[in-house]
């Protein structure tokens, strides 16, 4: 009698339990948001200019300035005049598992919007295009451009990103030499300057970040090439799957951004390599 009484406990209280389970799994970003009057972001802290670290070690670039739009239509939504933000710092590790674990709400940075992507995310519309280029220096132009399948060349990528998969299988012969962590593109860019490496490949859009806060001379001293990029890669942010109220806010908050004002505000005027990307990837 004893053990029936105790089996009719544990079930009593599995069944009692249950609803409170399937309520906190079934609540939406925006219940959420409502219900803590939080926000939770991702950003990075070394991919010049969507996200990095200011002399003040506080977070800048153009994704702060995208999250404000989001956070305008949050409030729009919700009602609500003030929001808390906490800002996580996210990485290409570590960025689709905040997300997934819910962590963060959404991540911001050079995602390169992949709908076959097998984890429990997906990417919101594009704000975005670039393309895959190769920072040279000028005096190594002509051995680039005669070795066109880049045999015996070394060329720098970010470890466990597109791009070295895009180079691996364009280019087999090539000596890929990887660089990873916050400073990856930095160090990778350093040993182009350094004649270590031929060539470093990446978007060109943080090529041409990172090469500016280098004080390199785009054009001048340094290239990038080939003039056409090797494929088109477009950016989004990283959110959670199943959640179809969120998604479309997220992309009404992309659609009501004055990008090209951001864009202006960063990029000042935009330069011949922005443009002929983008108008190429465009087309």
């Amino acid at each position: 009698m004893n053990q029936k009484i105790l089996l009719w406990i544990v079930s009593l209280l599995f069944f009692v339990g249950l609803p409170l389970d399937i309520k906190a799994q079934e609540e939406t970003i925006l219940q959420e948001i409502k219900r803590t009057g939080l926000v939770k972001l991702g950003i990075r802290a070394g991919a010049f200019p969507f996200g990095y670290k200011d002399a003040a070690n506080n977070f800048a670039g153009i994704c702060i300035d995208l999250f404000k739009t989001v956070i305008d239509e949050i409030k729009k939504e919700l009602k609500r005049d003030i929001l808390a933000i906490k800002l996580y710092e996210s990485n290409l590790i570590n960025r689709f598992n905040l997300v997934e674990n819910r962590i963060v709400h959404l991540e911001c940075g050079p995602n390169t919007i992949d709908p076959q992507l097998p984890r429990n995310v997906q990417f919101s519309n594009s704000f975005f295009v670039t393309g895959t280029q190769l920072l040279i220096r000028v005096d190594n132009a002509n051995k680039i451009k005669a070795n066109r399948d880049f045999s015996n060349l070394t060329i720098g990528v970010l470890r466990g990103t597109i791009t070295q998969q895009l180079l691996a299988q364009k280019y087999p012969l090539a000596n890929l030499q990887q660089f990873q962590g916050i400073t990856g593109r930095r160090r990778g860019i350093q040993a182009v300057q350094q004649l270590k490496i031929d060539a470093f490949a990446s978007d060109s859009i943080l090529l041409i970040g990172e090469a500016t806060r280098e004080g390199l001379f785009l054009g001048q001293d340094y290239l990038l090439v080939p003039q056409k990029p090797l494929d088109c890669v477009y950016y989004g942010f990283i959110l959670p799957k199943n959640d179809p109220q969120w998604h479309d806010l997220v992309n009404s908050a992309i659609q009501a951004a004055s990008l090209p004002q951001i864009f202006s505000k960063w990029f000042g005027e935009i330069s011949p390599e922005i443009r002929e990307t983008a108008e190429f990837c465009r087309s």
